[in-house]
């Protein structure tokens, strides 16, 4: 099996935490990629032009992020995927906050940089009063990160590494002391440090 991936993107980054802590990183092969670059027959794999997409040895690509990282979880030694219950609830709840935090955060940054001193602040306002409501859910649902990886877990923290590496003088974390002392405590682990950008 290949991952594609951009070393920048918290998507792709999401699918590389989750294969190494499932344990089926052994099992790929790597391929880093600049997507805004289309590089020729990438579209033919994932015909959305983003990252990751993992090219298997069973079946046609597959590509987004959640999708790629439910089948990783399945070609690993470790399940990150909760089993249905309320614990698979929790993850998939933790999964929709880190994907609205990292949706509106890169619909921000793209405004940013395509528009420069034409980017509209009503636009980017809402972006980031969505950041910041996601932020305080998972502020107050804290305690929901603690025990076992879960795929919750792993979006929650690729999420958070995001705002730190393209909005690092944005504060999340003195409101939000609880979250801030779970990642750093999840950061330090191997799957994170190894997947940072520019690592």
């Amino acid at each position: 099996m290949k991952l594609i991936y951009s070393d920048a993107s918290p998507y792709a980054r999401k699918a590389r935490v989750a294969a190494i802590e499932c344990g089926a990183d052994s099992r790929l092969e790597f391929e880093a990629i600049l997507p805004w670059e289309d590089p020729a027959g990438y579209r033919d794999i994932n015909p959305v032009g983003k990252v990751p997409a993992l090219i298997r040895d069973d079946g046609p690509p597959l590509y987004q992020s959640n999708l790629v990282c439910e089948y990783l979880d399945t070609q690993g030694t470790t399940r990150i995927h909760p089993d249905p219950g309320p614990a698979r609830w929790i993850a998939l709840r933790q999964i929709a906050a880190a994907d609205g935090i990292l949706d509106a955060s890169v619909a921000e940054r793209m405004e940013m940089m395509f528009h420069e001193d034409a980017a509209s602040e009503k636009f980017i306002a809402r972006q980031e009063l969505s950041v910041e409501m996601a932020l305080d859910q998972l502020q107050a649902e804290a305690s929901d990160l603690e025990g076992p990886v879960t795929i919750g877990q792993v979006a929650v923290a690729c999420a958070l590494g995001y705002r730190d590496f393209r909005f690092a003088d944005s504060d999340w974390r003195s409101a939000r002391p609880e979250l801030a002392a779970w990642f750093e405590t999840f950061s330090a682990r191997p799957s994170m440090t190894t997947t940072a950008p520019g690592a």
